[in-house]
């Protein structure tokens, strides 16, 4: 009777739940459609993020061409800026030279001018007037032999003059090929400065639609990813979570194990450590009463001299704290930006580097490190006097962390270049660089003005946020600037 009753339980619970089963049948079917498809959107949507991976990847080559394009023509444009200083330097000389020249001229021809008055007035009276002149025989043959010994003179005066004359033309001719000389090299300056502004329209352009284009396709595979939450998915997570707790007790026990083995070697170190201490304080203790005296003395000497050095610290890293606080949080700001393209990364450390970095402008130093300026603050890098308008480079390899205006700066651009190491860059006109980007040693950042009277670009490199002295760490250039 029992092995019957079985069967018929076992039929009446499936027609109890055969109902329910029957209601979710359709639910579950239509969950299923509706995940393959999402599974076949998601297939479609990563083949299509897959190419535009893949365009984006063309683009980062040609901006890699144009970069390098871009880094050609700025070192084409300091090139030509740095003639053209040497060029006017070159026509001021001439100048100067003229004006000597023509002065020497002037006061020869006044002497001779002189003397040419007198022979011509000799030459208007007849030999036999000279008889009647109210002197001796003699002091008229005298003036007669001195007249015929200074027409020798006077012929050599005036062919000297004459090359004199002939030198004023050369110069003068000098003068007008130097002036046309600087207008050419103006004109290809100007042609340069314009091909550098269209590689950066071109670099913009790219760099915006590749960046547009790639979050456009990331947010979509997201979105259908985010949609395709199912039973499987649900026991994955319950599966992690589970792995999670192993993971976390067999740490814990690992931790305890440590802790407790850590306890005993620390108590038996202890012991060992204050038996060594009992014997060093009594061998110690004579010695230490008599030098009990001199330590106070140096301690106080020791504690003045480090709080007059923490103070004057203070006072110096109290800016710099400040803008690098500004500068890391838009840096880890920008950092945060979903771009496709890899950080550009430098194939030599910046530490490697010091006394190859490239100088940012064509120019002359004028403002030194630790020197102070013309208000008495002491410098916390370097200015070089500039060309109006002068081109501005990247001195390494890095990206851009701040790009703006900023306090008693102005503008003001820093670079972070990797390893606690910034340079920051002020006094031009125009930043040709945005939050983010990445720029490569001689790549164009940006343009002095051109309405200064003289015009100076200020140059800071920190390490860890203090300021250090750049000029170790640029190239030697042959600067041509006259500030």
């Amino acid at each position: 009777m029992r092995r019957a009753r079985l069967p018929l339980l076992a039929l009446a619970v499936w027609l109890t739940a055969a109902p329910a089963w029957s209601q979710d049948q359709p639910d579950a079917a239509a969950a299923d459609r509706r995940l393959r498809e999402l599974e076949d959107q998601i297939k479609r949507s990563q083949a299509e993020h897959a190419e535009i991976k893949r365009k984006a990847r063309a683009i980062s080559d040609e901006l890699g061409h144009i970069r390098a394009d871009m880094v050609a023509a700025a070192r084409a444009a300091q090139d030509s800026e740095e003639l053209l200083s040497e060029l006017e330097h070159q026509l001021e000389d001439l100048k100067a030279l003229e004006g000597d020249r023509a002065a020497a001229l002037q006061r020869r021809s006044s002497q001779m001018t002189g003397v040419l008055t007198a022979l011509e007035r000799l030459a208007w009276r007849p030999t036999e007037a000279l008889m009647a002149q109210p002197q001796t025989p003699a002091e008229t043959v005298r003036s007669a032999i001195l007249l015929r010994a200074a027409v020798p003179q006077i012929e050599r005066s005036v062919h000297d003059l004459k090359d004199e004359i002939d030198v004023m033309s050369r110069l003068r001719a000098d003068i007008t090929n130097q002036r046309q000389r600087i207008g050419n090299t103006a004109l290809r300056l100007d042609g340069e400065h314009k091909r550098l502004k269209e590689l950066w329209d071109r670099k913009s352009t790219l760099q915006y639609a590749a960046i547009a284009e790639t979050e456009a396709s990331e947010q979509r595979v997201r979105q259908l990813a985010g949609e395709a939450q199912d039973l499987r998915e649900l026991m994955q997570r319950l599966e992690e979570e589970r792995q999670r707790r192993i993971l976390e007790a067999a740490e814990k026990a690992a931790a305890e194990k440590a802790a407790r083995d850590a306890d005993l070697a620390a108590r038996k170190a202890a012991r060992e450590a204050e038996i060594a201490a009992q014997k060093a304080a009594r061998d110690a203790e004579i010695a230490a009463k008599k030098a009990d005296k001199e330590r106070k003395e140096r301690e106080m000497a020791e504690a003045r001299a480090a709080r007059e050095a923490e103070l004057r610290a203070q006072a110096q890293a109290r800016e710099a704290e400040i803008a690098a606080q500004k500068a890391a949080r838009v840096l880890e700001n920008a950092t945060r930006e979903a771009a496709e393209a890899k950080p550009m990364v430098s194939e030599k450390p910046i530490a490697s580097v010091q006394g190859k970095m490239v100088f940012p402008a064509k120019g002359s130093v004028v403002e030194r490190f630790g020197q102070p300026n013309e208000v008495g603050v002491i410098n916390k890098g370097i200015s070089i006097a500039t060309r109006k308008g002068a081109q501005i480079i990247a001195t390494y390899d890095g990206q851009v962390a701040f790009a703006g205006p900023f306090r008693g700066y102005g503008l003001l651009l820093i670079i972070d270049h990797g390893e606690g190491y910034h340079t920051l860059l002020a006094g031009m006109a125009r930043i040709d660089a945005n939050v983010g980007q990445k720029l490569t040693a001689g790549e164009p950042v940006g343009i002095m003005g051109e309405d200064e009277a003289k015009p100076a670009l200020y140059i800071e490199l920190r390490r860890q946020g203090q300021p250090v002295n750049p000029l170790p760490w640029l190239t030697a250039q042959k600067s041509k600037g006259h500030g």
